[in-house]
């Protein structure tokens, strides 16, 4: 039947095709559009959750986590990235880890599956593990592997072979040469040599957390982690500066939190021994004040 076409009718038909595939693809590219911003703004309303979370259960106080969240959706970057998944969910994973804290076990795993979103928050790792190591340290370390293992496992097992897997683990893991990678925004009029100095000294600036200050708290985490995340944008090679959300809610939290010089992973980590019984956090200065 194909045979029997004319040359003016094939052409048709060919455009035709041509027309339903290009339809097909444009309505799947709408639909992966429309996807990722449901999830950008699921992700932004799990940001206000948990900073509201915050504010009530390591605050001792709601109304502070209230306007820590009304601050961060009056700025105008929220506004102009909400469809910015690669943003937001980065931000959204950050803010739950603080939000358990008190569980090692649990922050260790939120963790783990930031850094398979981005590879940024490997440097949180001496300075998490320096708040835990009087307590809570190994359950940490044990869920970070644990996250980062479930992720990986159906990576290889889709993968197969080691030459197709290693690829995917290298760009997920960021077990690559900074100067590989191809920069956009500011560094891409720069020399690649010039930023290996800000990352030099970034690195430093990570581990020396680990070890300094030796009494941490959690306005300890929450300011450094803040930093450790700031930092990144200095070197960051795809538009580094522009992903503010990776940092913006913990400063935010940062500004509004109340003394929080008693919330050490000696008091505040839930003990490991009665998981059942529920432990209240101790009070803050502030709440003991009111």
């Amino acid at each position: 039947m194909a045979l029997g076409l004319g040359l003016h009718d094939a052409d048709r038909l060919a455009v035709g095709i041509q027309h339903v595939v290009g339809g097909a693809g444009g309505e799947r590219e709408l639909a992966d559009r429309d996807a990722a911003r449901s999830m950008a703004i699921l992700c932004h309303l799990a940001v206000v959750i948990g900073m509201v979370l915050v504010g009530y259960r390591h605050f001792d106080n709601i109304h502070t986590g209230v306007a820590a969240a009304s601050l961060y959706l009056l700025f105008f970057y929220t506004s102009q990235m909400t469809g910015q998944v690669d943003h937001v969910a980065p931000a959204a994973l950050l803010v739950w880890t603080i939000v358990a804290y008190r569980r090692p076990m649990i922050a260790g795993i939120l963790l783990g599956i930031t850094i398979s979103v981005i590879y940024y928050p490997w440097f949180l790792l001496p300075l998490w593990c320096g708040f835990y190591w009087r307590k809570g340290a190994l359950r940490f370390v044990i869920g970070v592997i644990l996250a980062l293992a479930i992720i990986i496992t159906p990576l290889a097992l889709n993968a197969g072979t080691w030459e197709t897997l290693w690829p995917q683990l290298r760009l997920m893991l960021g077990l690559r040469n900074p100067l590989e990678v191809h920069a956009s925004g500011f560094w891409q009029f720069h020399e690649d040599v010039f930023r290996m100095p800000v990352l030099v000294a970034y690195v430093a600036l990570c581990c020396s957390l680990g070890l300094w200050p030796p009494q941490k708290n959690l306005g300890t985490l929450l300011s450094c982690s803040a930093a450790v995340m700031l930092a990144a944008q200095f070197w960051h090679a795809n538009q580094g500066g522009l992903y503010i959300a990776w940092y913006l809610p913990l400063l935010i939290l940062t500004i509004f939190r109340p003394n929080l010089e008693d919330r050490v992973a000696m008091t505040a980590v839930r003990d490991l021994r009665r998981p059942w019984r529920r432990e209240r956090a101790p009070k803050t200065q502030a709440a003991i004040q009111a």
